[in-house]
């Protein structure tokens, strides 16, 4: 059977023109039977994919960038099973994520069944079992990786339970502050820029969880680099759009409706002599109803000292109404109309429900996060 090769252009996401003009990536994978698919394809949910097979144990890919780009490899032969009629128990998903750029590349590995498997078989473990040489890019990328493989998994660990408790959520907060220091140090001791703003990506905080002095923090990282490429241009202009959304930003008013069906000002909802809890849900959304029994809980032990506000976004007025009444809510209830919920991304970064801002007396937003664990992390802060 002869090998099959596709070729295709790739497009651009990091930095630094390569001196060759393409690549070639062969591995090797002892245990991967023969007409296992292998394909290979840039992080950004909108390249094709380059498409092989594995013969002989072997496999090659090419192709081209423009820059050293992380990629992902995927290694699958349910396919072939299914076609073939082979037992469906001996199938293997692997994924593999590495940076690529031209030149001559190569996959090694002690065996298939030393890859991390995909989806809820990933072990962050395995990924010291493979190694991915002719890449700059890589060797700084993999030293990180390795790096960051016992934190990674102790987040991966509390992530995996089926219930959290106050004090895992402070262990994995404080697990992802560590994880977010490692990235710092790791950016400043190495020059790498495709690998650093990779890395920096994961150093962005949520919409009013970090300060104006965070942000420059990151700026500082890179301040030495004259790279002038498009993804660091990107970051530049997420460090300027993302100061307004800074801590002690003051919440805008808006109009919304009560259960009355009358137009109320929003700022007119804020405990002025205290700190003011707000909600933004819908009837649709299944995590939402699903903190409502733990905001219940708090509401009981913090209803007398916060003021708690639950701003609905349906579609439909009628929705939220009876949800509402499912619910048992007892706190105050709003209706944000369409035209109101449209402005909200806009003005607060909101992008997805739910989503819990905490006000102070002042009305500026104090913390803002989707967690209703992190919500009463934040109230058993609070000095009443």
């Amino acid at each position: 059977m002869r090998k099959i090769y596709f070729l295709i252009l790739l497009g651009v996401v990091a930095c630094t023109q390569q001196p060759a003009d393409y690549f070639v990536l062969r591995g090797t994978v002892p245990g991967a039977m023969d007409s296992t698919m292998v394909s290979l394809k840039k992080l950004d949910g909108r390249s094709k994919l380059i498409t092989g097979y594995i013969i002989g144990e072997k496999f090659e890919l090419s192709g081209k960038l423009d820059v050293p780009t992380r990629c992902e490899l995927v290694l699958d032969n349910y396919d072939y099973l299914e076609r073939s009629g082979g037992e469906w128990e001996s199938g293997r998903r692997v994924n593999i994520d590495f940076f690529v750029e031209n030149g001559k590349l190569t996959f090694t590995t002690p065996h298939l069944d030393s890859l991390p498997e995909s989806f809820w078989k990933y072990d962050i473990r395995k990924e010291k079992n493979y190694k991915v040489e002719g890449s700059k890019a890589q060797d700084v990328y993999c030293r990180y990786q390795q790096q960051t493989i016992p934190v990674r998994y102790n987040i991966f660990k509390i992530r995996e339970k089926e219930k959290l408790t106050l004090d895992d959520n402070r262990q994995l907060n404080d697990l992802l502050t560590e994880y977010r220091e490692i990235g710092k140090k790791f950016i400043r001791d190495n020059s790498n820029i495709a690998v650093n703003l990779y890395i920096v990506e994961g150093l962005k905080k949520s919409a009013f969880t970090y300060d104006q002095a965070y942000l420059d923090e990151l700026g500082q990282l890179f301040a030495a680099t004259q790279d002038t490429c498009a993804g660091l241009k990107n970051f530049h202009q997420y460090l300027h759009d993302a100061t307004r959304f800074v801590k002690e930003t003051p919440l805008q008013d808006g109009e919304i409706s009560d259960v009355e069906g009358n137009g109320v000002s929003l700022l007119a909802q804020l405990n002025s002599n205290g700190y003011t809890l707000i909600d933004f849900w819908a009837s649709w959304c299944g995590p939402c109803r699903a903190s409502f029994p733990h905001l219940r809980e708090m509401y009981r032990s913090y209803g007398n000292k916060v003021k708690f506000v639950s701003i609905s976004i349906d579609q439909k007025k009628e929705d939220w109404l009876k949800a509402m009444e499912e619910e048992k809510l007892h706190w105050s209830q709003f209706w944000g109309s369409p035209e109101f919920s449209k402005k909200l991304p806009g003005l607060y970064d909101l992008r997805g429900i739910p989503t819990f801002f905490f006000i102070d007396p002042a009305g500026k937003i104090v913390f803002s996060g989707h967690s209703s664990l992190d919500l009463e992390e934040q109230l058993s802060k609070l000095d009443f």
